[in-house]
């Protein structure tokens, strides 16, 4: 995978290192994901859904899919609560309000559902 960090001069700083963050972040799972032997998604927005051209990459969630999730959460043992909190703390750090908010209601979500 190739990714480019040229900037066009037609977007502002900011947004283009928060995109460099988003797609670096994406491909680093997805990557990660196929290392671990799940294939492309194809049930759910997902960032497994495979991806052939840049409209398909930016429409491309951040996050797994419920199926995606289980299978990687059974893989290797992850509490998705407590996953989704980590996740939220350091979407915090990065400023990345967006998927801290998608995570944290998410997150909340499922102690909900367990009580």
């Amino acid at each position: 995978a190739v990714v480019s960090t040229q900037s066009t001069g037609r977007v502002k700083e900011g947004h283009r290192k928060r995109m460099i963050m988003e797609r670096s972040c994406k491909l680093l799972v997805h990557e990660t994901m196929h290392l671990l032997g799940l294939d492309h998604c194809i049930y759910y927005e997902c960032v497994m859904n495979g991806s052939g051209h840049l409209e398909e990459d930016f429409r491309q969630p951040m996050h797994l899919c419920p199926v995606c999730l289980r299978k990687v959460s059974v893989l290797v043992g992850w509490d998705v609560v407590e996953r989704y909190g980590v996740l939220e703390g350091l979407y915090r750090e990065r400023g990345m309000e967006k998927e801290r908010c998608w995570v944290e209601k998410r997150r909340q979500f499922l102690e909900v559902k367990q009580e």
